[in-house]
């Protein structure tokens, strides 16, 4: 003779079910949507990239700020890329200490 189930069995079956189909359908999205993004690549960006361009030293003129950040002017247009204080103090040592040793091989 079969036992009918029980209201707080069902209620406990159906919680289990509904926790594991919330997982396996979170899965199954996350999966298509991975699908589609693969599938189309992102637009190119409107606006260009100023760092992307490598310039000749004809090109451009290099200044630091009084923030001690550097310059990159491009001789052309005019148009200038402000770099970080960190990275200009870190290129104003590098220059120093080349015409520290330089100088210091002549003598």
């Amino acid at each position: 003779m079969k036992m009918p189930v029980s209201k707080e069995q069902f209620v406990t079956v159906a919680k289990r079910v509904l926790s594991y189909a919330t997982i396996v359908g979170a899965l199954a999205l996350g999966f298509s949507i991975g699908r589609y993004t693969q599938n189309f690549p992102p637009k190119k960006e409107l606006v260009s990239n100023p760092y992307a361009k490598a310039f000749a030293p004809d090109e451009i003129s290099i200044a630091v700020n009084e923030a001690n950040e550097l310059m990159l002017i491009e001789r052309k247009t005019g148009k200038y890329v402000v770099y970080s204080d960190e990275i200009g103090m870190t290129i104003f040592r590098m220059y120093t200490n080349r015409i520290y040793q330089n100088a210091k091989s002549n003598d």
